[in-house]
C-alpha cells in the first residue's frame, strides 16, 4: 500500500507544480499584456498629440469682374505694400484688408473652395502642393500674356474673372507663445490662440460648405485670426498681370479648374 501512496502522492504534487507553473506562465502574459496595451494607448495618444501640431487651411474664390480692374488694382496694392514690410503687424493689416476687400465685394462671389486638415504631414504636404501648383499656373500665365492669346490655353480674351487665393500652415502646438509681454505662467498656448478660428471652421456641418454664409463665416474667421499662430501663408490673385483675366469659356472649359465651378457659392 505504501508505494500505491507515494505515487498517488507523486502525481498529486506533480499535477500541482504543473498547475503553478500555467498560473504563472499565466499571470506572466495578463502583466506583459497590459503593458503592450498600455504602449499601444499611449503610442496612439501621443502619435495623435504630435501629429496635431499643424493645421492647414486654404480657401479659394472667383470673383467676376465685371469687365472693371478696379478689385484687381486695390487687391495689388495691398499685396505691394505688405511686401514692403515683412513683419507680423503688416500681414495682420494685410489679411484684414484683403478679407474686408472680399466681404465688400460678397456680390461677386461665383464659385469657391476650402479646405482644412487637421493632421500635421498632410498639412504641409497639401500647403506645398496648393503653392507649387498655383506657382506654376502663375508662371505659364506670364509666359502667355502677350499681344495675342494663347488658343492652346485660353478660349476668349474677354476679363471677366480673377481667383483669389488664402492658404496658411497654422501652428497649433500645446506650447506657450513665444512674444507675449505677459508673464510666461499666463501666455496663452498657440492651440489657445488658434481655438475661436477652429471653432468658426470645425461646427461648419457639411452641407453648408459651399454656401454663401459660410464663406462669410470663414473670412470673418480669417480677420479675427491670430498672426502669431501663422507658421507659413500665401496669397496669390489669378491671373497674376492687370493685362489679363479669365472669361466663361476659359473657367468653364478647363479641366484644371472643375473643382471649383462644381462648387458655386450658393445664397440662402
Amino acid at each position: 500500500m505504501i508505494p500505491v501512496f507515494l505515487m498517488a502522492t507523486s502525481v498529486f504534487l506533480f499535477l500541482l507544480f504543473v498547475l503553478a507553473l500555467v498560473a504563472a506562465g499565466g499571470v506572466a502574459l495578463a502583466r506583459s499584456g497590459n503593458q503592450q496595451i498600455d504602449a499601444n494607448r499611449r503610442s496612439f495618444l501621443t502619435g495623435r498629440e504630435e501629429q496635431s501640431h499643424a493645421l492647414f487651411f486654404g480657401m479659394q474664390m472667383v470673383l467676376q469682374t465685371f469687365g472693371n480692374d478696379r478689385l484687381r488694382a486695390q487687391l495689388a496694392q495691398l499685396v505691394a505694400a505688405t511686401e514692403a514690410q515683412d513683419s507680423a503687424r503688416a500681414k495682420d493689416r494685410f489679411v484684414d484688408s484683403a478679407v474686408a476687400l472680399l466681404l465688400e465685394n460678397n456680390y461677386a462671389w461665383e464659385y469657391g473652395f476650402w479646405e482644412y486638415l487637421s493632421d500635421a504631414p498632410s498639412a504641409m504636404t497639401t500647403f506645398n502642393q496648393w503653392r507649387n501648383e498655383i506657382d506654376a499656373s502663375m508662371a505659364e500665365d506670364e509666359e502667355e500674356i502677350g499681344s495675342e492669346i494663347d488658343r492652346l490655353h485660353r478660349f476668349s480674351d474677354q476679363k471677366e474673372y480673377l481667383i483669389v487665393t488664402f492658404m496658411f500652415v497654422l501652428d497649433n502646438r500645446d506650447e506657450k507663445v513665444e512674444d507675449d509681454q505677459g508673464a510666461y505662467e499666463f501666455r496663452p498656448t498657440y492651440g489657445q490662440i488658434l481655438q475661436p478660428f477652429k471653432n468658426i471652421v470645425e461646427n461648419v456641418a457639411e452641407r453648408d460648405y459651399f454656401r454663401h454664409e459660410t464663406f462669410s463665416n470663414l473670412l470673418y474667421g480669417l480677420r479675427s485670426l491670430d498672426v502669431r499662430a501663422i507658421e507659413r501663408d500665401a496669397f496669390f490673385v489669378f491671373p497674376g498681370t492687370a493685362e489679363d483675366g479669365l472669361s466663361t469659356m476659359d473657367l468653364l472649359g478647363e479641366e484644371g479648374w472643375k473643382y471649383l465651378t462644381d462648387h458655386s457659392i450658393r445664397v440662402g
